[in-house]
């Protein structure tokens, strides 16, 4: 047979999601901000670079210079 563990039950779960969603909700106007277009943009390039790396299109390009 299954034993059931007893709960404790202390509100203070509640009380410490409430903080944290208090504290995380709030935006400062210092920080920086992308949009989606800008996340989108820096990975394809990010990705094109490493690509071109791999395939050694770097290598030969700064080879010309």
């Amino acid at each position: 047979m299954a034993v059931k563990k007893s709960k404790k039950k202390d509100g203070s779960g509640i009380q410490q999601a409430a903080g944290l969603i208090r504290y995380f909700d709030e935006e400062s106007e210092d920080a920086w901000h992308f949009t989606k277009g800008q996340i989108y943009a820096a990975c394809i390039i990010l990705s094109a670079v490493v690509y071109l790396a791999n395939h050694g299109v770097l290598e030969w390009f700064f080879g010309i210079f």
